[in-house]
């Protein structure tokens, strides 16, 4: 799938950094962006090169915060056709489970995220995982949880939510922007980017909520999609095959006839992409093993079985492989981490 995201929200941040004295020129260089291009109805901007417009910006406005404000500026219109089917619908819950569906709409395929749920705090949300500039990893958590918060305040008509935040980077010295938006349930150093409410905020009815008109809003969604998918190249393709089908990962043999093509051919494609199928499995696995072992209540024998190992040392030998640490040593370094914020919050 085309990794891109809507040009409106370039557009917010050229605005924004456009109130500091600071023109599109020099914020879009090192780009082919103008402009003409990103006000054009429709438009969408390779990811990469939104990423080196975001990284331009914050190079000129070091602002710890900016991510969090343009996430406040994003309006169910900035959205476009998926903010309208979020008018639609009838509660919170399922805003979420189509913002799961249609992500790269809105955020590009490179960035994954996952619906997270929490039964026995009655708590349910997403994770986030970035694919990108290490500069620009911050302001874009911020932007999309803030993004999310806004959208959810606006179809509440503004009440008063009770959200946690979880972010994988270090505790601003102030928190002043995070409280306003979020409230005080805010961690920070944690192994995952998590936001999350209560099932009673979830499940609240929407005023705006129209069955009949989600309908149409939701299939041009799946057409923007498909649209989408025509230009994709073949490593996000089969990241978003494999991500679909987690614990039922398909081999070599299996994802290349999924394409139409001989392995030798399939193989070829990913070369030429600068990448192979393994690395492409290790990292959907990876990145499902750590959802997982963030929730206490699963066993690590049966994650190990629910992402298709046959054994736990199977499991642990390439979880080690992944990411240098044994799995009860990736989940104990996820408890530390929430523990010290308590304390440092105290």
């Amino acid at each position: 799938m085309q990794s891109s995201i809507p040009s409106q929200y370039l557009l917010i941040l050229v605005s924004l950094a456009a109130e500091r004295g600071h023109s599109i020129e020099t914020l879009c260089q090192g780009t082919a962006l103008t402009l003409n291009s990103l006000q054009h109805l429709g438009a969408r901007v390779n990811e990469v090169e939104a990423n080196r417009v975001i990284a331009n910006t914050l190079n000129l406005i070091p602002d710890p915060t900016l991510g969090l404000q343009l996430g406040q500026q994003l309006n169910l219109g900035a959205h476009a056709v998926i903010g309208q089917a979020f008018l639609a619908c009838s509660n919170l819950l399922e805003v979420l489970q189509l913002l799961n569906e249609y992500a790269p709409l809105l955020i590009g395929s490179r960035t994954q995220l996952s619906l997270y749920e929490d039964k026995d705090r009655g708590r349910t949300g997403v994770t986030l995982q970035l694919d990108a500039l290490e500069e620009t990893i911050p302001f874009t958590y911020q932007a999309i949880f803030s993004g999310i918060q806004k959208t959810a305040s606006d179809l509440l008509d503004f009440r008063s939510i009770d959200w946690e935040v979880e972010l994988p980077f270090g505790r601003p010295k102030d928190m002043a922007a995070y409280i306003e938006i979020f409230g005080g349930n805010i961690k920070f150093s944690c192994p995952l980017a998590r936001l999350s409410l209560s099932n009673c905020d979830i499940l609240t009815p929407l005023s705006t909520s129209n069955r009949t008109l989600r309908s149409v809003y939701e299939n041009e969604c799946a057409r923007l999609m498909a649209h989408l998918a025509d230009d994709a190249s073949y490593t996000e393709q089969t990241l978003t095959v494999l991500n679909k089908l987690e614990g039922q990962y398909p081999q070599l043999k299996q994802i290349a006839a999924m394409f139409n093509m001989s392995t030798r051919t399939y193989r070829r494609r990913l070369e030429n992409e600068g990448t192979c199928f393994q690395a492409l499995l290790d990292q959907t696995r990876l990145h499902h093993a750590q959802n997982q072992l963030a929730r206490p209540e699963l066993s690590i024998t049966g994650i190990a079985h629910a992402l298709g190992f046959n054994d736990d040392s199977n499991f642990r030998r390439a979880f080690i492989q992944w990411c240098g640490v044994s799995p009860s040593q990736w989940r104990k370094s996820q408890v530390r981490s929430s523990r010290e914020e308590v304390t440092r919050r105290r």
